[in-house]
């Protein structure tokens, strides 16, 4: 995990979000899952704020 993590903020500078996304919730859907659910909470929260 620890490896894939190196790997994946190493390489982040070039790979898209969808790709790096991709890695993550095939690598654990759980921790996909919840990262996901915080993004959209978060843009949610920033939405409100907004207006």
């Amino acid at each position: 995990m620890f490896t894939h993590l190196t790997t994946l903020i190493g390489g982040l500078h070039g790979t898209s979000p969808f790709r790096v996304l991709h890695w993550i919730f095939r690598d654990n859907p759980t921790i996909g899952i919840i990262l996901l659910a915080a993004i959209v909470l978060y843009s949610i929260y920033r939405y409100m704020n907004r207006h």
